[in-house]
């Protein structure tokens, strides 16, 4: 079944009526948002896991500016693209934009399942994506880390390295292994088992 486009959202100032009673312009379906740097790959793994060429992908990262929203009709969810950070060159004032958006949004949006917090495997967390999962942690909203790019670890032996690293800096948030889902959008079988963690 296609997925489909629903709608944008650009302003705070829209979210009084975008949102209501936990319905998000009229549907009751819940959110998964998508989260990460500007170039983790989170709208290719938006079009492997919905199955269907409906984020855009730029070879500019931080293109995206609003966060985006796309009914998941397989598993009956809604899809919200957010924002990249930490690799645009932007001014400050439209970086402090974004903050005001994404922390309206948040605190406004009582349907909201899970984020999927999108790190790229072959650098582990940053600075930035660490300050991300504290600020989830802190609003009490369900995380699920997805590492992606593990095509570019090309041997067992680096892929167990930066496992390793990454659960050593992750263990101080409370992160095991098994709250780690490791993808590549060339690899069908990582994405079907993300798509099953995520029913």
């Amino acid at each position: 079944m296609a997925s489909e486009y629903l709608i944008t959202l650009a302003d705070p100032g829209q979210i009084p009526t975008l949102l209501k009673r936990g319905f998000l312009n009229g549907r009751s379906e819940p959110r998964i948002a998508f989260v990460g740097r500007s170039n983790v790959g989170k709208s290719s793994l938006i079009n492997s896991l919905l199955e269907q060429k409906i984020a855009r992908v730029s070879s500019m990262p931080g293109k995206t500016k609003s966060i985006h929203f796309f009914l998941w009709q397989d598993q009956r969810k809604i899809v919200a693209d957010l924002p990249g950070y930490g690799f645009a060159k932007v001014a400050q004032s439209e970086k402090n934009a974004w903050v005001r958006l994404l922390d309206s949004y948040f605190s406004a949006d009582k349907a909201l399942e899970c984020v999927l917090l999108l790190f790229d495997s072959r650098h582990g967390p940053t600075d930035q994506d660490l300050e991300a999962l504290e600020f989830f942690a802190k609003k009490g909203i369900p995380i699920q880390i997805v590492l992606t790019k593990i095509d570019q670890l090309k041997t067992q032996s680096e892929r167990a390295k930066r496992k390793r690293e990454i659960l050593e800096v992750l263990s101080a948030f409370g992160v095991d292994d098994s709250d780690l889902a490791w993808v590549s959008v060339k690899d069908k079988k990582s994405i079907a088992m993300l798509r099953e963690r995520l029913k």
